[in-house]
């Protein structure tokens, strides 16, 4: 079980993909989401990964473990991913590193590269991982690449996911066949936080 984090919501009219949300404070600062940024302004996400089982599958000798994904209240979001594989696990801190727990909260951020694979790696906090990675979109489908234009199971649809996930990651306005390069960055949260169903431009503070 996640213990109760030093950290409370109080309401707010920031706006975040043109609704109001609340704003996430803790004894160190305030975190709020906004939709006006500058190219390069990072943004965080905090999600619930749920196991599920009955999602996991087999193909060529690769496992994928099954998740639903879920806000921090534990409500469902509405996005097509449903399974990760074991880097994908590693790097966001599930599978074994759950240590039979069946869920788990996450931090998850999206640092925007403007410039590129050249661009310098982002600095990153004590248990944050990263990976850089750039999005492609093929018809319909957002796919998430590797630095070495490897692809991934990571899909996103415009067409059908949440907006609000889909402008974090960066998926909802890609031009057909444009790279799209950013530093993902994940760290699991020992303790719960109620955070907004929505993106913002700092990490959470939680002590």
């Amino acid at each position: 079980m996640l213990s109760t984090g030093d950290v409370q919501v109080v309401p707010t009219t920031l706006p975040c993909n043109g609704t109001a949300v609340p704003q996430a404070t803790s004894k160190a600062g305030t975190v709020h989401c906004g939709s006006e940024q500058r190219p390069s302004t990072p943004r965080f996400l905090v999600v619930l990964f749920r196991r599920d089982p009955s999602r996991d599958t087999y193909s060529d000798n690769r496992v994928f473990e099954g998740y639903q994904i879920c806000w921090s209240d534990g409500e469902p979001t509405r996005i097509s991913l449903e399974r990760l594989c074991k880097l994908g696990c590693r790097l966001l801190g599930l599978g074994k590193r759950m240590q039979d727990r069946q869920e788990q909260l996450v931090e998850m951020g999206v640092y925007p590269l403007p410039e590129g694979l050249e661009a310098p790696l982002t600095p990153t906090a004590p248990g944050v991982r990263s990976r850089r990675l750039f999005l492609l979109r093929d018809n319909h489908l957002v796919r998430v690449h590797f630095f070495n234009g490897s692809p991934t199971e990571v899909c996103f649809d415009p067409a059908h996911d949440d907006p609000t996930v889909l402008e974090w990651i960066g998926a909802i306005d890609l031009p057909e066949g444009e790279q799209r390069w950013f530093d993902f960055t994940a760290r699991t949260l020992d303790r719960w936080v109620n955070a907004p169903r929505g993106w913002f431009t700092q990490a959470l503070e939680v002590t």
